[in-house]
């Protein structure tokens, strides 16, 4: 008795092209994440450097390339060769730009984050680790895609399965580098706060910075080994579930990390940090105004209380005033006598004592 093989049991488009529709269905939905992800990259961060905002560009560029080759692909294989067995059962050069495609973007992700970790960590053994497994990862990808050219069948492609293991073990592997290097860096730099700016914002960016870091290379470390455990155990398409949204998901880690910071000068210490924030967010979310003061010109007798204190400035203004009789024939706008003057208040009744009055008192 023969054993039925679940695979026969499938329609001609479900062995691969199944799983690969709905990898390209969230492929497209990371997509859209990423296009306003870009709009706000642009929007709010216009004084990076200029390979920064050309690095992101090419990124972006590289993602659409890789969906509209996908989309295409696709289309044709459920589309135009409509029920065409032979058609299905192969792979083409549109196929073929998934890896390459998917092995540059991730490369490129993994160096820039091997620039960020020299940048945190100063130290070049990790970032000469996480280079050499992103340039191994994207050369496999590429090579990938070369033997996918020489042996389109896919029920072959278990033929050139150790450069595939290559690939996404070491795609994968980066990530672990990456992850373990910033939680480290995260552990032993924050209860110290060594390295730090002296500025709680900032300080708090630069942590958020390695989280958000941290979160998006364990995700794109277990999909790239999802991916490649299924096309190890699976003889069927269903690896590609995980393998099309791959680089979507490296795009946008990377754009999330750039996303979550203000103001990065990337000077290469994390002094370069600026705020653009008036006001600076302590721990229990309170937000505590600088020291912003706007007055006009202070009068020379206003005393000003701790001018160096950050709560509003009190002014005491101390003035003089002196009751005194006039003279029928002394008009309001004659200088006023005061107290510290040479005509005091006594001297006056002396004179009016001696002269008209004296005689009458006497």
């Amino acid at each position: 008795m023969s054993v039925i093989s679940p695979i026969s049991l499938k329609g001609p488009a479900e062995v691969a092209h199944g799983w690969m529709f709905i990898g390209f269905t969230v492929n497209i939905l990371l997509l859209g994440v990423m296009i306003t992800q870009v709009y706000l990259y642009y929007a709010q961060y216009k004084t990076d450097k200029p390979w920064i905002r050309t690095f992101v560009a090419v990124l972006f560029l590289a993602d659409i390339v890789n969906s509209i080759f996908v989309f295409i692909y696709l289309y044709r294989s459920l589309i135009t060769f409509f029920g065409d067995e032979e058609f299905l059962s192969k792979a083409d050069w549109l196929f073929a730009t998934d890896p390459a495609t998917t092995g540059i973007i991730a490369s490129a992700v993994q160096l820039f984050f091997a620039w960020r970790v020299f940048v945190l960590t100063k130290t070049w053994v990790y970032t000469a680790v996480i280079v050499l497994l992103s340039l191994a990862g994207g050369i496999s990808a590429i090579i990938t895609a070369v033997e996918v050219g020489r042996t389109p069948k896919f029920v072959d492609f278990q033929n050139f399965k150790s450069v595939v293991i290559i690939w996404l073990a070491a795609e994968a592997l980066g990530d672990v580098v990456i992850t373990s290097v910033l939680v480290w860096h995260l552990l032993t730099t924050h209860p110290s706060r060594k390295h730090k700016t002296g500025f709680q914002r900032s300080d708090m960016m630069v942590d958020r910075i390695i989280r958000i870091t941290v979160q998006t290379g364990l995700l794109t470390m277990i999909v790239a080994s999802l991916d490649l455990l299924f096309f190890l155990i699976d003889p069927t398409g269903t690896h590609l579930l995980f393998n099309f949204p791959l680089a979507k998901l490296y795009s946008n880690s990377l754009m999330s990390s750039l996303n979550s910071r203000r103001g990065w000068k990337y000077s290469g210490n994390t002094s370069g940090m600026e705020s653009r924030s008036e006001g600076q967010v302590n721990t229990t979310g309170a937000i505590q105004q600088r020291n912003l003061h706007v007055s006009s010109k202070k009068p020379n007798d206003m005393i000003v209380l701790d001018p160096t204190r950050t709560h509003p400035e009190v002014f005491v203004h101390v003035e003089s005033h002196e009751m005194r009789d006039v003279q029928g024939g002394q008009r309001f706008d004659d200088k006023p006598r005061t107290l510290h003057s040479e005509t005091s208040v006594e001297k006056s009744v002396e004179e009016r004592w001696t002269t008209d009055k004296k005689s009458q008192w006497s």
